[in-house]
Parts: structure tokens; C-alpha cells; sequence
């Protein structure tokens, strides 16, 4: 939509002016997720990243990721990009990302030329506590709690397999099907790390 239209529905339905300035606000918002994954991606190896997957992170949901990653690369920390994206996909799959909001580079030593920071170093330094971090600890090696989230998530028994529920799950949540983009990108995440562990 160019301004020019813009302007034009805005004299001809002035009623319209709220819901434009929503689609307008969504947009920007958008704009300034996907300008942060271009910059990340001139880092580690994001660039081999596909971008249509790259893109799924433009959301509330994935920023803080997004913004650690880059902070990370910008203060010239090395690290392997797949093993940190399977790390925030485990947090996001026990429910456990709003840790990453505790992070502070700062408290990392300066970084060594050829040493390469590790998930767990970055984990630890996530929780605000040494025992919320051995708490963490526990869940992460626990992999029946990957599964007993993905079935709260996906709504089926015990019984039901995961395997079953999730294709029933994702063909009637799917975001062409009208279902939430957000919610359905959490729950994909929560069945990969499933598959992981299995």
C-alpha cells in the first residue's frame, strides 16, 4: 500500500485512522525483528541459515534470542550458531526462555581468540541463581519433561501417540487454516526437540 493510497483512504474513511495505525505500528515492528536478523546473519555461520526459517524468529517470542546472538557476535564472542539455536529451542520447549532476559554479557571473562563459548557456559550465566541453574540443569537432562510439555501443548494423553497427535494437532492449527503463526511456530519447536530427544 502505497502513501499516496494511504492518505486517500484516510480523507475518504477517516473511521479508518485506528486500524491503519495498528497495521502501520505491527509492520514497523516487523521491519525492526527482520533488520536484526540481516545483521545477525553477516555473523558465525547464520548466514547458511535458511531465511524463511530465519524469519520465524520475527516474533516477541524469539527478540531476546535474536538480540543475545547479536551481542554475542558484536562483542566479538565465537560460538557455534546450531548448537545455541538448539539451546534456546530446548528453553522454549520447557517453558524456561524467560531466563535468556537475565543475561548479561559483561559478566563473561573477555573472549580468547580461537575459543568458542558454549551453550552451557551461556545457560549458567542466564540464571539469576546457582540454584535456579541446577534446578534448570535437572529439567534440561530430563527428557520426559520435553515430552510431558509437548503433550500439555498439543492437549492428548498419555496414552495418545506423539507422533499422531502432533499431525492432527498441526493440520487444524496450521496458520493457512487460520491458526496462530506464534503459537504454531512454539509448538513446532517443542515437537523438534521431542524428536531430538528420541
Amino acid at each position: 500500500m502505497s502513501i499516496e493510497f494511504s492518505r486517500k483512504a484516510v480523507i475518504a474513511m477517516p473511521d479508518m485512522i485506528p486500524k491503519i495505525k495498528a497495521e502501520a505500528k505491527a509492520t514497523l515492528e516487523l521491519i525492526g525483528y527482520c533488520e536484526r536478523l540481516i545483521q545477525l546473519r553477516q555473523y558465525e555461520d547464520w548466514g547458511n541459515f535458511d531465511w524463511a526459517f530465519m524469519v520465524t524468529w520475527a516474533n516477541k517470542v524469539d527478540e531476546p534470542f535474536v538480540k543475545l546472538m547479536l551481542s554475542l557476535s558484536k562483542h566479538n564472542y565465537h560460538y557455534g550458531a546450531i548448537s545455541m539455536h538448539k539451546w534456546w529451542r530446548r528453553l522454549k520447549a520447557v517453558n524456561q526462555q524467560h531466563l535468556i532476559q537475565y543475561f548479561t554479557y559483561v559478566n563473561f571473562p573477555p573472549p580468547e581468540r580461537g575459543k568458542k563459548l558454549f551453550w552451557t557456559e551461556l545457560y549458567e550465566q542466564c540464571c539469576k541463581t546457582n540454584q535456579v541453574f541446577i534446578e534448570m540443569s535437572t529439567v534440561f537432562k530430563d527428557d520426559k519433561s520435553v515430552e510431558m510439555n509437548l503433550r500439555a501443548m498439543l492437549g492428548c494423553s498419555q496414552q495418545k501417540d506423539l507422533k499422531e497427535a502432533w499431525t492432527a494437532w498441526a493440520k487444524q492449527n496450521h496458520p493457512d487454516k487460520g491458526g496462530s503463526v506464534e503459537r504454531f511456530v512454539l509448538v513446532k519447536a517443542a515437537y523438534e526437540e521431542w524428536q531430538d530427544a528420541h
